[in-house]
């Protein structure tokens, strides 16, 4: 996995369809799924829980004749957190950046409240739409024709792609339809470039989501993963990390009995840490308790969430 542009890059740029793409929607419709798809490697945190992506995450798609550049955001949702509002700006400058949105549709629950913003903010953003109606292999087709005919209340003109987000090739429809809307123009990162994330950041990302799979509903949310080091020795990386809660008592649920719960976590997270990096790794985990830290933006910005 590459990071910024290198000057090579830039020098020998190609030129063709190209531009910024939004994944917008409530949570849990799928737009990071998509894009771990779309890229061929996992960079975005997924669970079931709501909320799980925090901040914009950048994933880059190239192949003969297009690349894409996804931005994949917060999914919109009402909250009144300091970290809530944080994520509904960064919502705001995903769509202020992208050329076109892909608009996530989770035909299996009812439209609600948050698919009213989704649409609201898809109209206001005035860009080109389309209605990417995701887990169309589980959805019946009553529901998908609900979920639809809410959206083209709000987005008559919108494009419409019907997809399963976890399989490649039931992603392809929606690849080549945002390559008919895209700009031509020169190519804005290199072929070999997947993101302009940092290693260290989608290592806090990949740590969060075991811990979104492992913990009590109410506990994941208010955690916040900081890598601390990243040493190479030899053939191995050793990582610290700290774990920030917002309760006392949150510690001992994800430490659990006898250290049980946290070594389960660290186990879990440096096999995926390996899936990641390609190389073995050696994870030291540390928690710590940061009170109401999902409302202090001193925090929020020294936890990489304040943009």
């Amino acid at each position: 996995m590459t990071g910024a542009t290198s000057s090579n890059s830039r020098d020998q740029r190609r030129f063709g369809r190209t531009g910024y793409v939004a994944l917008l929607g409530r949570p849990n419709t799928g737009k990071s799924t998509l894009l771990n798809t779309v890229l061929g490697q996992r960079l975005a945190a997924v669970s079931s829980k709501p909320q799980t992506t925090r901040k914009r995450l950048l994933g880059i798609h190239t192949d003969k004749d297009a690349q894409i550049i996804f931005l994949d955001a917060p999914g919109v949702h009402a909250g009144k957190l300091e970290l809530h509002k944080a994520m509904d700006k960064t919502v705001a400058r995903v769509l202020e950046d992208a050329d076109i949105l892909v608009v996530m549709l989770d035909p299996t629950r009812d439209p609600g409240s948050e698919d009213e913003l989704t649409a609201g903010l898809a109209v206001s953003s005035g860009k080109p739409v389309i209605l990417a109606v995701n887990k169309t292999d589980t959805a019946s087709g009553e529901d998908v024709s609900r979920s639809l005919a809410f959206y083209r209340q709000h987005l008559p003109d919108a494009s419409v792609v019907q997809i399963v987000a976890l399989e490649r090739a039931r992603v392809e429809t929606l690849l080549q339809q945002v390559k008919t809307m895209l700009p031509e123009g020169p190519f804005l990162y290199g072929d070999d470039d997947v993101t302009n994330t940092s290693e260290r950041d989608i290592a806090a990302e990949l740590i969060r989501e075991v811990l979104l799979e492992e913990l009590r509903q109410e506990v994941p949310h208010s955690v916040a993963v900081a890598i601390d080091s990243w040493k190479e020795k030899g053939n191995r990386l050793r990582l610290d990390a700290t774990l920030y809660i917002e309760r006392e008592n949150h510690k001992a649920i994800i430490i659990g009995r006898r250290g049980q719960m946290i070594a389960r976590i660290r186990e879990s997270a440096e096999r995926r840490l390996q899936a990641f990096t390609g190389t073995p790794v050696t994870l030291c985990l540390f928690v710590k308790v940061a009170r109401d830290w999902r409302q202090k933006k001193k925090l929020l910005q020294e936890f990489k969430l304040l943009e």
